[in-house]
This record gives C-alpha cells, sequence and structure tokens, in this order.
C-alpha cells in the first residue's frame, strides 16, 4: 500500500505538488490559529498581523487547488492570486516594524526557538528546490502554488529572526538595525520574486497550458 502510494506520487509531479498543497494548507492554517490565539491571550498585534497573514495565504492556495481543473481560466485566476499574493507580502511591512520597535512581550525560551530554526531551514531549503523543478512546468498554477511556498518560507525567516533575538533577551540597538536591514531585504526579495513570476506569467499568457 505505501509503495503503491509512493509509485502513484512519483508518477506525476503537478499531481504531487497538489498533494502536498493540501498538506501545507493544513499546516499553514494551524500557524495561523496557533498565532491568533497568542495574540488574543497576549493583545499582540504582532501575532494578530501573523495569523491574518497566513489565512491570506491560506485562501490564495485554496483559491487555486479549488479551480484547477477549470479549463480556460488559469491566466486569470493566477493572475489575481499574484495580485493578492503581492499586495498581502507588502502588507508584512507592517509587522516588521512592529518587531522592529521590540512590541512582541513574550518568548518561548531558546529550545523552541531553535526547533523553529531547523523547521524553517528545512522549510525554505526544500521551497528553494521545489521553486526551481516548478519553473520547468508549464502548468501555471504548479508554478504559483511553489511560489507561494517560497514566499511563505521567505516571510518565516522574519518571524524566526523575532524569535531567537526574543528567546536571547531581545533587542539592543545593534539588533534594531539588523532586524531592519534583514527586515526590509526579505521583503524585497519576496516582491521581486512576485513581479518577476508575474511577468514571466504575462509573457506566457497566449502559451497553451499543459496539465
Amino acid at each position: 500500500m505505501i509503495l503503491r502510494f509512493i509509485s502513484y506520487m512519483k508518477s506525476d509531479y503537478n499531481r504531487r505538488t497538489f498533494i502536498f498543497s493540501l498538506i501545507s494548507m493544513i499546516i499553514c492554517f494551524a500557524f495561523a490559529i496557533f498565532n491568533g490565539v497568542l495574540g488574543i491571550i497576549k493583545q499582540s498585534i504582532w501575532c494578530g498581523s501573523i495569523c491574518i497573514y497566513y489565512l491570506l495565504l491560506l485562501s490564495i492556495k485554496m483559491l487555486l487547488l479549488l479551480n484547477r481543473n477549470k479549463k480556460g481560466n488559469e491566466i486569470g485566476l493566477v493572475i489575481v492570486s499574484y495580485s493578492i499574493l503581492l499586495i498581502i507580502t507588502l502588507a508584512m511591512i507592517t509587522p516588521a516594524i512592529l518587531m522592529i520597535r521590540n512590541e512582541r512581550t513574550y518568548s518561548f525560551g531558546l529550545i523552541p526557538a531553535i526547533s523553529s530554526a531547523a523547521y524553517t531551514t528545512y522549510s525554505f531549503t526544500l521551497a528553494i528546490i521545489n521553486l526551481t523543478k516548478a519553473s520547468k512546468s508549464d502548468n501555471l498554477i504548479v508554478r504559483q502554488l511553489r511560489l507561494i511556498n517560497m514566499i511563505t518560507a521567505l516571510m518565516s525567516i522574519i518571524v524566526l529572526q523575532n524569535t531567537l533575538i526574543s528567546a536571547n533577551g531581545g533587542y539592543d540597538e545593534s539588533m534594531k538595525l539588523l532586524t531592519t536591514y534583514t527586515s526590509f531585504l526579505i521583503i524585497g526579495i519576496a516582491v521581486i520574486l512576485i513581479v518577476i513570476y508575474l511577468i514571466k506569467t504575462l509573457k506566457k499568457k497566449n502559451d497553451p497550458i499543459e496539465e
């Protein structure tokens, strides 16, 4: 049974992308709810912002997955999702500013922070590999799903940065300066990636979409 499932997954890259996207949606939803509850308990605008961000990411993935089999609307669907992704990525500037101003008033401790670092490193590496593979796919929705995972991984670096600094005693002036540079650099990279892939999609607007 397990071997049959593995064979089934290996046989089609697009199918594998959709299945793993469903799994990542569950993880994304759990993380959003976790931050939402924490935001209410701790009265943290930071956590509330992260919760809303991940819920919006989840809505984009859901939109793509629910409409992936509808013929003829792939281009419009993907362009809409690119636009939403660009807007919510730019909106991450607000929680980044809150982080720089040290308005997160709690810490989980060093061990959870290290665990978070390990997971972030893994997800970021996997996102790079999958985005590279997806670039060769003619399926626009597959490429968009992989790009969303890449953007999510980039944003998780900002969250991790704040978690590690908080776990090690908080911000001093040098940490604030470093965080300012790295946060806006990461958001800038994310925006550039979105714009590049959007331009590529527009150039392929009249190309046939293969499933």
